[in-house]
């Protein structure tokens, strides 16, 4: 039960750097820098100021990968002890691994597609993708932290 709690506190602090990466994009008004690359023309304006929602969807990304491919591996370890505490958490890693490279793929497809144009539409779909992986991630560090504070009953 001690490996079990230390690989879920592992698992539980591998998904901080999304809620670090929130706390820095809204704490510093956005500020994501200079660089913009020109999808139409492909080429790279230096001096352009960043978009902080394509730079959020970008970190939010590299940041679930990880995060998911964690709980996962965890998940599947400890399956049955997992099990036992609460069958949820087996239930959130198989939607993980059922639609988490979907998520993933729809968060890509849509920062690329508001990169190529910066309209409304493309916005809100760059949100409904950022909301639907930080969901799952949300979900998923709850399950942890859960079976990190839960007690297996024999």
């Amino acid at each position: 039960m001690k490996r079990i709690a230390s690989l879920i506190v592992s698992a539980a602090l591998l998904l901080a750097p999304t809620a670090i990466v929130g706390i820095c994009i809204v704490s510093c008004g956005g500020c994501a820098g200079k660089g913009q690359l020109n999808p139409m023309t492909a080429a790279y304006d230096t001096n352009a100021v960043a978009d902080a929602a394509v730079v959020a969807a970008e970190a939010l990304r590299e940041s679930a990968l990880a995060v998911f491919d964690a709980f996962m591996k965890v998940e599947r370890e400890n399956e049955a002890a997992l099990k036992a505490l609460n069958p949820d958490i087996h239930g959130v890693a198989e939607e993980v691994r059922k639609n988490g490279q979907e998520w993933l793929n729809d968060l890509t497809a849509a920062k690329v597609a508001y990169q190529s144009a910066r309209t409304a539409e493309n916005a809100s779909q760059l949100n409904y993708a950022l909301a639907a992986v930080r969901s799952a991630l949300s979900s998923a560090s709850r399950r942890l932290a859960e079976a990190a504070t839960r007690k297996v009953t024999p």
